[in-house]
């Protein structure tokens, strides 16, 4: 295979992680979880959903893309052993395929175990967002060995950095925050934005609905944090790109605030989700460009 039937089968991989990252928000926000019932792989028993009933397309669409990108992945793994001798980009498609194997698992125990839909259980509050964390580590590890294979890197050092793995840390801890308001959002949504106000406040609220505050501390300083390093990465490293990781936390913030104030809107909810995916994205992105640019 050459390099550039390479790059071409990583960029793939790329695009299906986050579709299937957002396409997982639609099943959740949707409250369509339990389509397919609780039957993995298959859809109620079949491989083609026998039903055109709304929540068994949604989920069952997710599925398929979570398939490709296991497929993607597993191609990657095969021809990166194959056809390449740099060990960064073995280690990277190795460490993919055990994070896409992962995802599938953690997937299949949700749907057996029944932890979709309305379920409120304190098991499904734990992995909804160790399922968002795990998926995020996935978008950051196709976004390195993108880098690796398009600029021909051999090593990286990035990973070692202190304020590196922070922010890492920071963004992790607010996607798993957010993953647990969207949820409180289904489950427990209210008819007003002042109402939504006084439930997180309220000590007769769910756990779940008092957790909600959690998120929008967490993104603020998340934000403040993404100021920090994009001043750093463009000042003391020189990666021109970096200036868009003000502008995108700016967006991601704005589109947050905009979403709690019409009193959560599904549409605003992805596009959320995909302006954090970006945001995360560009600054994986930023430190690898960093590793290039030290390479040469």
């Amino acid at each position: 295979m050459t390099p550039t039937k390479l790059n071409n089968l990583a960029f793939t991989g790329l695009v299906l992680c986050v579709i299937s990252i957002l396409a997982g928000a639609v099943v959740r926000g949707t409250g369509s979880g339990d389509g397919c019932g609780a039957s993995w792989p298959t859809c109620n028993g079949n491989i083609v959903p026998s039903s055109l009933d709304s929540s068994a397309i949604i989920e069952y669409t997710h599925r398929v893309f979570s398939g490709l990108l296991l497929l993607v992945t597993f191609l990657l793994f095969i021809y990166c052993k194959k056809y390449s001798s740099n060990r960064l980009l073995q280690r990277c498609s190795g460490a993919l395929l055990f994070f896409v194997v992962l995802e599938a698992i953690i997937g299949m125990v949700i749907v057996l175990q029944e932890l979709v839909a309305y379920n409120t259980s304190l098991t499904r509050l734990i992995a909804v967002p160790i399922h968002l964390v795990n998926t995020f580590s996935l978008l950051a590890l196709y976004i390195v060995l993108y880098s690796v294979l398009r600029n021909n890197i051999q090593q990286i050092k990035f990973i070692y950095n202190k304020r590196f793995l922070c922010s890492c840390l920071i963004f992790l801890i607010v996607a798993g925050l957010g993953s647990i308001t969207a949820l409180a959002d289904l489950l427990y949504p209210s008819e007003s934005f002042i109402e939504g106000v006084q439930m997180d406040f309220s000590e007769t609220s769910q756990l779940l609905t008092r957790l909600r505050i959690l998120h929008p501390i967490g993104a603020s300083i998340l934000l403040l944090w993404m100021f920090s390093e994009s001043s750093r990465l463009f000042k003391e490293e020189g990666i021109l790109f970096a200036k868009n990781l003000n502008r995108l936390s700016v967006i991601v913030s704005l589109v947050g605030v905009l979403n709690v104030f019409v009193n959560i809107n599904i549409f605003l909810s992805i596009l959320h989700l995909l302006f954090a995916d970006a945001l995360w994205g560009v600054y994986i992105y930023c430190n690898t460009d960093k590793a290039y640019n030290l390479k040469n």
